[in-house]
């Protein structure tokens, strides 16, 4: 049982060190396209707080980020990840909890998918920085 009971993390997360704060950019997608059957993207960048084997939680450091894209299970996130190694990754992840900052917004995202070659490539990184 976790330390504390709030916490429903299925997998534990990894605090990003100033090491392993991880850089990426993020296309997000509206939950349901307009009237016409357009769905608007928006593009942004930010960094990582924490990671897990099933979910991250970033930081976006935009203002201009209209809440409907933060606001769950509809709407998804296509992000790149860059890996110390110079190697990108690509996740679809699902935003479960969102936060507004001063620098933007914090959201705690649950990975929804990723191709089979940058999954190896992602739960190595965490195998790395677990032995830290």
């Amino acid at each position: 049982m976790p330390a504390n009971p709030e916490d429903r993390r299925q997998s534990p997360r990894l605090n990003a060190t100033l090491d392993a704060r991880l850089d990426f950019s993020v296309l997000m997608r509206d939950a349901e396209p307009s009237a016409g059957g357009v769905q608007h993207l928006r593009a942004c960048a930010g960094h990582t707080v924490n990671i897990s084997a099933d979910g991250l939680g970033v930081v976006l450091h935009a203002q201009n980020i209209d809440e409907q894209y933060l606001l769950g299970a509809e709407g998804s996130m296509a992000i790149e990840l860059d890996l110390p190694n110079g190697l990108s990754i690509e996740i679809q992840a699902t935003p479960v909890r969102y936060e507004k900052l001063a620098e933007g917004y914090l959201i705690g995202a649950r990975i929804s998918d990723m191709s089979e070659r940058n999954r190896g490539l992602f739960e190595e990184y965490l195998r790395e920085i677990a032995e830290q």
